[in-house]
């Protein structure tokens, strides 16, 4: 019986570890954090790939089925809720301008530019040039984060929600 309890205590931590290991999904690579997200009732929503710059902004790659999207956050921020402003975006020598959107402390935009996503794959930083300061997040370990950003994606979106305890009803 001693044995027994003996295994049990045992047994039950590494059990917590485990399960506190497989709660958090998220993958680090280099200094970015991936994982997906999913609707609160268990739906595949999106990939996130995420780090705090040294200045403590944070940043966001989004890939939904909308595409990717660019998000930044700060709390230091007042930005006007619902505007628009031009910035210029350039990774190494590649520019792209578009507007982003506001809201208190974050702004967003979709990243639509073919040419530019591929190179922030290779760059070694992103500068966000508004017209107030330039925001420089650094891509290190990128190459490797996007590319499972991308999986993340592609896994999650094609996973198939099944019951594997009734028979599958037969397809027409």
């Amino acid at each position: 019986m001693r044995i027994f309890a003996a295994i049990i205590a045992l047994t039950i931590p590494c059990s917590a570890a485990l399960a506190a290991e497989s709660d958090s999904k998220a993958v680090a690579i280099g200094p970015w954090q991936i994982e997906a997200s999913f609707t609160s009732g268990g739906k595949f929503d999106r990939c996130v790939m995420s780090r705090t710059t040294e200045d403590g902004i944070e940043t966001r790659f989004t890939r939904d089925e909308g595409g990717m999207t660019f998000a930044m956050t700060s709390p230091r921020w007042r930005l006007g809720k619902g505007k628009t402003y031009p910035v210029e975006f350039a990774a190494d020598s590649l520019i792209w301008k578009s507007d982003v959107g506001a809201t208190g402390d974050a702004v967003k935009v979709v990243l639509t530019d073919a040419a530019f996503n591929k190179g922030l794959k290779t760059a070694d930083l992103l500068e966000v040039r508004a017209a107030g300061a330039t925001i420089r997040v650094p891509l290190d370990k990128s190459a490797a984060a996007l590319s499972r950003l991308e999986s993340c994606f592609e896994t999650n979106s094609k996973a198939v929600e099944t019951n594997p305890f009734v028979k599958p009803n037969p397809k027409p």
